[in-house]
């Protein structure tokens, strides 16, 4: 991709080598990224391009910028934008994305809809949308759905009192 820095995925490892700044990796959310576009690298190249390409990462934080910016604002297939998302643990909040700490901040006080964090933190809805994918992607967040209540078991009517 010549619009974003090279990185060297290792699965073995489950790693990536690539520079400590995010947001140069957006590009990757929305690629389409073919096998053919792959290149194989011999293993003991690795500690090298770590060092040339900036240092070796945890698959986690390519994770969550894939999931912070492949959905353009609309939240992941699979998750309601009716439901009330809670953050489970203080995420690390990268400083290239300050308005994050607002919306961690709001979101650490307990489950809100996405329209409430969003008013509370002062960030637009597709920038809290967007964090709550990133969230969800690397599972310091989830929806607190509740589950519904199991229905009383029937009483027993007139006839049912009868019966012993």
């Amino acid at each position: 991709m010549d619009d974003a820095p090279a990185i060297v995925l290792d699965p073995g490892q489950g790693v990536y080598l690539g520079g400590a700044t995010l947001k140069p990796l957006l590009p990757y959310a929305t690629a389409i990224v073919r096998e053919s576009d792959l290149e194989p690298v011999d293993p003991s190249q690795l500690p090298a391009l770590a060092v040339e390409l900036g240092g070796s990462h945890p698959f986690s934080r390519l994770a969550w910028i894939l999931a912070l910016g492949g959905h353009n604002g609309s939240l992941a297939p699979g998750y309601n934008p009716n439901d009330r998302y809670k953050l489970l643990k203080w995420p690390q909040t990268e400083r290239e994305f300050p308005r994050h700490f607002r919306i961690a901040t709001v979101m650490m006080k307990g489950p809100a809809l996405l329209t409430e964090i969003a008013e509370l933190s002062g960030a637009s809805l597709a920038e809290v949308t967007d964090y709550v994918n990133a969230s969800l992607a690397v599972g310091v967040a989830e929806p607190d759905i509740i589950a519904p209540s199991e229905p009383e078991p029937a009483k027993g009517g007139l006839l049912g009192r009868f019966r012993r």
